[in-house]
């Protein structure tokens, strides 16, 4: 299907989302590095290895909480372009998507914070600074929130790659200008 309307984002909002699909995607990485592959107490090596993996994740995910603040401050001034040429079920499934991958940058890192708080870690960003914990030192909570935390990064990841395998749907198979309009420096 060719769409007869062009699609295009402004480039701030290509920043923002280019931007923070880079950092979720090394973020998530790094932390299933740091906290599914490596273990503690196996050697000394591999456990100075885990706290660097895990400091290394938190800094580099916690600047998502900072730009997610600006991208929605940005979508609040300035609506995406409208979804033209798609049937109204993949227009109201588009939407919910977008919504979960809304929901899902935020729970993510908010989730995290509060796992590093109850443990009574530090919240680096971007190895710049720390902010404060969510709250006091907990560590019967912190089970929960590792819990908590893993189930809403492995949905991230799954909403994230579902994401990525509809843009090429739509470029591929439809032929439409979705992916077009959010590539940087590109006209729809």
């Amino acid at each position: 299907m060719q769409n007869s309307e062009a699609r295009e984002y402004s480039p701030v909002a290509k920043l923002f989302h280019w931007l923070m699909a880079a950092i979720i995607v090394v973020a998530w990485f790094v932390g299933y590095y740091g906290g599914a592959v490596l273990h503690y107490g196996v050697s000394d090596a591999e456990t100075a290895q885990k706290i660097w993996a895990i400091t290394l994740h938190k800094s580099i995910a916690t600047t998502t909480l900072f730009l997610i603040v600006g991208r929605l401050i940005w979508r609040a001034y300035h609506r995406p372009p409208a979804l033209v040429d798609m049937p109204d079920i993949m227009k109201h499934m588009t939407h919910l998507g977008h919504a979960a991958l809304y929901f899902l940058m935020i729970a993510v890192p908010v989730s995290g914070w509060a796992n590093s708080s109850s443990a009574g870690y530090a919240i680096p960003v971007a190895g710049l600074f720390t902010i404060p914990g969510l709250g006091p030192k907990n560590p019967e909570l912190t089970p929960y929130l590792v819990t908590a935390h893993w189930f809403l990064s492995w949905a991230l990841g799954l909403t994230v790659l579902g994401h990525l395998l509809f843009a090429l749907k739509h470029h591929f198979l439809d032929k439409d200008s979705a992916l077009r309009s959010m590539m940087p420096g590109r006209s729809a």
